[in-house]
């Protein structure tokens, strides 16, 4: 692996704050994500809506939500959008007529995994910046990180 000894430093006008850099990494990541998907026709929320219901087979719009960590009329609009498409349906639900559920067709299955390939250089990329135990270090920091902002609110 090829490091750099060139260190991104803030001007003294901008936020050095853990905000800030946390930020900046999801945005930078964000970018490139935006731009792979772009070429297979979907969002980075697109995809991660595929994503859930490519590994969990059956979802229901709240459970989307959850996974999601989006607002319930956007998760609305997300599935009218993915169902016009032809990735998705809907179907009531077996157990609670209340309830819709939300299916992956075949269309959609071949778009998540397709995407799927696209992203595989992204993550390699940002795998390759940092060694295998700063990866570690981070992953395990950032589920710190996460677990007590969750716990605090």
């Amino acid at each position: 692996m090829k490091r750099t000894s060139a260190t991104i430093t803030p001007p003294p006008e901008v936020d050095d704050t853990l905000t800030h850099w946390v930020k900046l990494a999801f945005v930078t990541m964000r970018r490139e994500m935006e731009a792979s998907l772009r070429k297979s026709g979907m969002t980075v929320t697109q995809w991660r809506a595929l994503g859930v219901l490519f590994h969990k087979a059956i979802v229901t719009h709240s459970e989307l939500v959850k996974q999601l960590e989006i607002e319930a009329p956007s998760v609305t609009s997300l599935v009218n959008g993915m169902e016009r498409k032809g990735w998705v349906t809907r179907e009531r639900s077996t157990t609670d007529a209340r309830v819709k559920t939300l299916h992956l067709t075949a269309r959609g299955r071949s778009i998540i995994e397709g995407a799927q390939e696209a992203m595989v250089p992204i993550e390699k990329r940002m795998a390759a910046t940092l060694t295998s135990s700063e990866r570690a270090a981070l992953k395990k920091l950032m589920r710190t990180m996460i677990e007590g902002m969750r716990e605090s609110t």
